[in-house]
């Protein structure tokens, strides 16, 4: 049975399409997620992708003056907390650097830079840690919008003057310079390419049941939530839903990081899961590593829209989003590592449909 906020969302945003046309359906995909930040990205996920991307990046005023003109489809280009991921990533593209710090945590070199419009940026630089490449950072957000989903926050690629990234440490930071002197890879032209994600104000672990989620306690527990004729508490459920579907996105993605500790993290209401840290995704496994099969196979309850974009991902549409706009980079993926996602999109169907024959739609197709 569908929740009651998502059938009347979804009965809204049909009555606004049928009624209104294009233009009024830019309206009220806006209108909807005004009123629904949260609920709406199921209903919303649903609209064709040209409605969706024009309801992010345009004004209604253009569409009053400029009915005649289409822009370009970015469908990349979704939400995040409610804001246009253009948005947020615009202060990012050209603002000079105020302040680097190290991030703590983890092998990979992260930094957050501060700049001079008062933005911040988590930033992932080339590194000689190769199982961490800024690229698949870029890729990991582009797929999760193209499944529809608003959990990976946006980014882009920057190249930076090295040293403008060294003098911006802080001066008693010897040991800091030196680590990122020694681990960032320069360019023969003295920069480095590197990933820029849109700063999260306020991170909180995820909680269920009152366990952090990557706990051993917190996996026992949406586990057994997680598993077919098990029933999920009414408080909950949000958080399960969200459970499954990061599980069904690093399967996908390959992502082998995110349980290894501090990686699964919420809004400071612990309402929204974020699918943060993905640069050792991907690879060219396209049965998937060990460890993401071994946490997907933990869940047999998955939501329908998932199911139901992973159905129709095609490869022209993950090549779209993985070439355009991706300066300064030359690609996102490689070949073989565009390969392996797209078998390991057929491995998780194969999955859940095993899953459906055994138990029955129902009983695995149980979120929106």
């Amino acid at each position: 049975m569908r929740l009651r906020g998502c059938v009347a969302i979804e009965l809204a945003v049909g009555g606004l399409l049928a009624a209104a046309g294009a233009g009024g359906a830019v309206w009220g995909v806006r209108t909807v997620r005004a009123a629904f930040p949260q609920e709406a990205s199921a209903a919303i996920a649903e609209l064709p992708a040209p409605v969706v991307a024009r309801a992010a990046v345009e004004p209604p005023s253009s569409w009053d003056v400029r009915p005649d003109v289409r822009p370009v489809v970015r469908p990349w280009v979704g939400l995040f907390q409610g804001k246009s991921d253009d948005l947020l990533v615009e202060p990012l593209r050209t603002a000079s650097i105020t302040e680097v710090k190290l991030n703590r945590g983890g092998t990979s070199l992260s930094l957050r830079l501060d700049f001079d419009n008062g933005a911040r940026a988590a930033c992932k630089p080339e590194q000689v840690h190769l199982h961490s490449q800024p690229r698949r950072e870029i890729a990991a957000y582009r797929i999760n919008r193209l499944l529809g989903l608003s959990t990976v926050p946006p980014a882009i690629g920057r190249r930076f003057l090295v040293s403008d990234i060294v003098d911006h440490l802080p001066p008693d930071s010897a040991t800091h310079r030196t680590r990122v002197m020694t681990e960032m890879i320069p360019h023969d032209d003295g920069t480095v390419l590197a990933e820029l994600s849109w700063w999260i104000p306020v991170l909180e672990p995820a909680r269920i049941d009152g366990f952090e989620i990557d706990s051993v306690d917190g996996v026992v527990t949406w586990k057994r939530y997680l598993t077919v004729g098990q029933p999920i508490p009414a408080d909950e459920l949000r958080t399960v839903s969200q459970v499954s579907d990061m599980l069904l996105f690093d399967f996908l993605i390959n992502n082998i990081d995110r349980w290894s500790g501090g990686n699964v993290k919420a809004s400071g209401d612990r309402r929204v899961l974020y699918f943060m840290d993905n640069t050792m995704a991907f690879g060219d496994d396209p049965d998937g590593h060990s460890k993401v099969r071994t946490y997907l196979h933990r869940c047999q309850k998955f939501s329908r829209r998932m199911v139901r974009r992973l159905r129709h991902l095609r490869e022209a549409e993950v090549r779209e989003v993985l070439t355009h706009e991706i300066a300064p980079f030359d690609h996102l993926l490689e070949e073989e590592e565009i390969a392996a996602l797209l078998s390991r999109r057929d491995h998780a169907l194969e999955y859940i449909d095993g899953l459906i024959e055994e138990h029955g739609r129902e009983a695995v197709l149980v979120f929106p």
